[in-house]
């Protein structure tokens, strides 16, 4: 399918991962396997219908949001991604490679931008589950919530991720106002999950009894020293990989002696 090298292996800010990143790139970089289980205990408990995702990069979220739907009777995920980021095109073409070896039918990956293309990309009126993971600064992401807003209703569980970022808390700042309760969670990129229903926030908190409601945001530091760092890691970590091969000692053999 596609190499994959493995990063945060113990988690980013709170114990959890491996993430994944595309063999010999910096970015995008996949949620963590902890973060796959908060949306498998999402499903298995609410059992959604429907899901749109903004921000697909090369898969791993998607197919596994719909893998776990599909065995808790969802029939429709779609992802709409602008196929900008980081190697954006081969990062579409394994996204699409994934869902066709998983047969996963109920997942459509769509080419476009959001707010723009989301009223196009959406195929329901309403929408069970919403995962907001596109471009995280501000005003994207609040944009991304405001586009495809109308597309849900109260009962309606969105799913925030890197918390840490800083577009994320203008986009909870402004979903509050809006009726909206949210939990952080401590997983390893930061996940946030928000509805404007009181009985489903009160079993979201009883299900992740971790979470913290109306979180205090990070340090504006912390975002780009921890890019920073991540670049400087992942730069080394390829230099090693690529030209230190070239400087191991030759063992000679005993016929050659």
């Amino acid at each position: 399918m596609a190499e994959t090298s493995l990063v945060w292996q113990r988690g980013l800010l709170n114990s959890g991962g491996p993430h994944r990143v595309l063999k010999g790139t910096l970015f995008p970089i996949s949620i963590g396997e902890d973060e796959c289980a908060v949306f498998g205990k999402l499903i298995e408990r609410f059992c959604p219908e429907n899901t749109f995702i903004i921000g697909n990069a090369f898969g791993f979220s998607s197919c596994y949001i719909a893998d776990v739907m599909r065995q808790c009777g969802g029939t429709s995920v779609i992802t709409l991604d602008s196929e900008v980021e980081g190697r954006g095109q081969d990062c579409a073409s394994v996204a699409r490679r994934l869902a066709d070896t998983m047969e996963l039918s109920l997942l459509k990956n769509k080419k476009g931008w959001s707010p723009q293309d989301t009223a196009w990309a959406a195929e329901d009126k309403r929408y069970d589950l919403v995962f907001i993971d596109g471009d995280h600064s501000h005003p994207q992401v609040t944009r991304d919530f405001e586009g495809i807003l109308p597309f849900t209703d109260s009962h309606t569980i969105f799913v925030w991720h890197d918390f840490w970022l800083s577009g994320i808390n203008p986009c909870l700042d402004l979903a509050r106002s809006k009726g909206f309760k949210w939990l952080w969670l401590p997983t390893s990129c930061e996940m946030v999950l928000g509805v404007r229903d009181a009985r489903v926030f009160a079993e979201l908190q009883t299900m992740f009894p971790n979470s913290v409601e109306n979180q205090h945001p990070h340090s504006p530091l912390l975002a780009p020293t921890l890019i920073a760092k991540e670049f400087v890691r992942q730069a080394w970590d390829t230099a090693i990989t690529r030209y230190l091969p070239a400087f191991q000692p030759i063992r000679r053999s005993r016929s050659d002696r």
